[in-house]
């Protein structure tokens, strides 16, 4: 299991995008953890549909703590992963289909 990091921000535009390049991977078994740092775009109902379309690959954390910035964003995910592999993954990067796949057999070797 890899754990994916997904800090968001205002990414209404390439969300959606992103999240279906990360679903298209040759590699399934993952749960990409999201937290959003206070969009005032359409970035959360983006994420919960993505959840209600992934139910079972998505989570998203809701945790009161406000803005605080795309280093402790990323940060605060880290303290909700449990998986002995994480991915970090910007809202605005698209995944060729086997990058999960690959990664992870670069960080086992």
């Amino acid at each position: 299991m890899i754990d994916i990091l997904l800090a968001t921000y205002n990414g209404s535009k390439f969300l959606k995008n992103q999240i279906d390049s990360i679903s298209s991977q040759t590699y399934k078994d993952y749960l990409i953890l999201v937290r959003d740092d206070g969009s005032t775009d359409n970035t959360l109902n983006i994420i919960k549909t993505c959840i209600a379309k992934y139910p079972d690959r998505i989570k998203l954390i809701e945790d009161g703590k406000g803005r605080l910035g795309p280093a402790h964003n990323f940060a605060n995910l880290l303290n909700h992963a449990q998986s002995n592999y994480i991915m970090f993954c910007d809202q605005d990067d698209i995944w060729l289909p086997n990058k999960i796949e690959l990664s992870l057999k670069a960080m086992k070797e």
